[in-house]
């Protein structure tokens, strides 16, 4: 075991950040209960299983990790990855400078200040996200723990057992009638299992296409069978890091928009387009406050 601390640059709002990364206290794969985030991280080749506390507040932030089955050679790679998951380097400043002078933001950034922009490890985590969703379980609640706890690797903690989030090299190893008995539908389990033989080959290049535009890489992956828009939106914005990329497909946000600025009802979809429009660079941090409330109210 290995113990170490992480002072991130402030503001920093560790929970609510954590919150959009985990489905909840009762998973297996990615657990946040409140106080802590639990994960299984490659570590260059090795599966390490990684605690994640804060000590401080959002304007003096201070982490404690804890690597149950980690040395302190492991020290620097948990960092690199810790710092992507929570964007812990994310300078926040010019974002609040916006919501200054912006008033519907004003509220929004102050309910959730310090959040950072989290995002997934790996692209096809976040496309596995949005194939094992469904309309009654958005992608940011979407847990694959029976998934993860018939394929993937696993370390026991504390009479507890975690497991790694399923890669696609692991999931290709998987059949159909495997995945169907762990939870997943039919339908979900063929278009991942597709979508994963792709993604192992090559033929589906994830990491290449990071160097797409945001519209580019939003439409390659719409036209993956079971991704639709609104996944390969939030694979964009979750998966790649791409804030310029709003989640206009996603009913929750419509109605979240119509809610707050006077619609009777959820706007369209090329309305909450527009809608987004007016905050430039900053949209997909515009719409992670927006998840956060919708977490907050548990309205998803």
């Amino acid at each position: 075991m290995h113990e170490f601390r992480l002072a991130p640059p402030p503001p920093f709002g560790f929970e609510s950040t954590a919150s959009l990364l985990s489905p909840g206290r009762d998973g297996l794969v990615e657990v946040f209960d409140g106080s802590r985030l639990t994960r299984l991280l490659d570590v260059n080749g090795r599966m390490r299983l990684v605690l994640v506390s804060s000590l401080g507040s959002e304007k003096r932030p201070e982490l404690i990790v804890t690597l149950m089955n980690g040395t302190e050679r492991d020290e620097p790679g948990v960092v690199q990855l810790l710092s992507r998951m929570l964007g812990l380097n994310y300078d926040l400043a010019p974002f609040y400078k916006m919501c200054r002078q912006e008033q519907s933001l004003y509220g929004l950034s102050s309910d959730f200040y310090g959040l950072k922009p989290p995002q997934r490890m790996h692209p096809f985590e976040a496309l596995t996200l949005a194939i094992t969703s469904s309309p009654g379980v958005h992608f940011l609640r979407s847990g694959i723990s029976q998934l993860a706890q018939a394929i993937s690797y696993r370390v026991a903690y504390a009479g507890d057992t975690f497991f790694a989030f399923p890669t696609s090299r692991v999931v290709t190893k998987s059949s159909v009638p495997a995945m169907v008995e762990s939870g997943l539908s039919q339908v979900q389990a063929t278009h991942l299992l597709a979508l994963a033989q792709r993604a192992a080959s090559g033929q589906l290049d994830l990491i290449g296409l990071a160097r797409a535009p945001s519209e580019a890489i939003v439409e390659q992956l719409a036209a993956q069978d079971g991704v639709g828009l609104l996944g390969a939106q939030l694979t964009t914005l979750v998966g790649y890091g791409r804030l310029e990329c709003f989640p206009s497909a996603d009913p929750t946000i419509c109605d979240w928009i119509g809610r707050n600025y006077g619609g009777p009802g959820a706007v369209e979809p090329f309305e909450a387009h527009q809608w987004a429009e007016q905050w430039g660079q900053y949209r997909g941090l515009v719409a992670f406050h927006i998840y956060a409330e919708l977490l907050r109210d548990k309205r998803i």
